[in-house]
């Protein structure tokens, strides 16, 4: 049982296997000085193999550990750098102690032992590099970090009152890395009109204000399939749309890397479902679907796609994981299939470094 502040197991996990494994090559450049201590070798090759297991159990928590936190931004390149650096240690050190296990038998001669040595100093690095990695996420972008997230729920809850007194840029246009945000206000229909690209099929745009006085952009769908972009192309990014489907009825996608209205990578909500795909020359392949307990009516959602990763979240939590090859850069946007009003409260789209 977990104590209320720590949301997943991986901080008690991952630092594990880190110790074992210096340790273990520790005892290994020890035992090189002092080869009268047969022991030596033996005990190094004890602690390869439990901090083999130990990465084995830290990526396996790590996994489980991506869908309990907020992870936005510059964090979702940084944690993709992170997995994929962790599983390459994973691999290298299990393969690493079961060829130790395997030459258990031979007797400690330099022979075997100097090369082995410098196998496992080799392993040294990229386990640093997930450290870093792993160390970057919580204390440069506060990752899992409690105070952190409040804070970021008090400056939404500020934007939203600036918003609605009208004294806050509604639209930041491209910025220079490609990114830019946009928050619904007064001027929301002038806006969606100048800024974003209708490529295909047809939309009304309407201005409409909730009970608590913020701002929606109502986008009624006359002709289906349609499809909007903006933006300059980008090889990773990130992009939030917080959206009511109350009153839709079909699918809607956030898309991405997209070259043209067949092409592109997408997060598609409908029925109660989320999934992630990718539609080439309009032949679509699903990469992973995930099935709420109830419709994502109104909520937050959010798609990265850094590399060779591919993430969809809703309200903050990791729904679907997908990964397959790095997509050449292209502009952002939403694609809306069926019939009926959605609106938009803000976009955001983050160029990943």
């Amino acid at each position: 049982m977990l104590p209320e502040w720590m949301p997943n197991m991986h901080p008690m996990v991952v630092h594990f296997p880190i110790a074992l494994i210096i340790v273990a090559f520790a005892v290994d450049v020890v035992g090189l000085f002092l080869r009268r201590i047969p022991m030596l070798p033996r005990m190094s090759t004890i602690l390869y193999v439990l901090g083999a297991l130990g990465a084995l159990g830290s990526v396996i928590s790590g996994e489980s550990a991506a869908e309990t936190v907020e992870v936005a931004g510059q964090a979702s390149s940084i944690l993709a750098d992170h997995e994929d650096v962790g599983e390459i240690v994973m691999y290298y050190f299990l393969i690493y102690a079961a060829l130790r296990l395997a030459l258990w038998w031979l007797s400690f001669r330099l022979v075997f032992w100097i090369p082995l040595a410098v196998i496992g100093a080799v392993g040294l690095i990229p386990l640093f590099q997930a450290s870093s990695f792993g160390g970057r996420l919580v204390y440069e972008q506060g990752v899992g970090v409690a105070m952190v997230d409040s804070m970021a729920l008090q400056l939404e809850e500020k934007e939203k009152e600036l918003m609605r007194m009208g004294i806050a840029a509604e639209f930041s246009g491209v910025q220079e890395d490609g990114s830019w945000q946009w928050r619904a206000a007064g001027n929301a229909v002038n806006t969606f009109n100048t800024a974003f690209e209708t490529v295909m099929g047809q939309v009304v745009a309407d201005t409409v204000r909730d009970s608590d006085g913020n701002y929606w952009l109502a986008l009624t769908v006359t002709e289906s399939p349609a499809i909007v972009t903006y933006g300059v192309p980008v090889a990773n990014v990130e992009l939030l749309a917080e959206m009511d489907l109350s009153e839709f009825s079909g699918s809607v996608r956030l898309i991405h890397h997209v070259s043209s209205h067949l092409s592109y990578h997408f997060m598609e909500m409908e029925e109660g479902g989320i999934r992630l795909g990718v539609s080439v020359d309009g032949e679509e392949e699903i990469e992973e679907e995930f099935d709420l307990s109830q419709p994502p009516d109104v909520g937050v959602f959010r798609v990265v796609g850094d590399g060779t990763h591919f993430r969809g979240y809703f309200d903050g939590d990791l729904v679907v994981h997908g990964h397959g090859p790095a997509p050449d850069a292209g502009v952002t946007g939403f694609a809306m299939m069926g019939a009926g009003t959605i609106k938009f409260a803000r976009m955001q789209m983050v160029a990943l470094q």
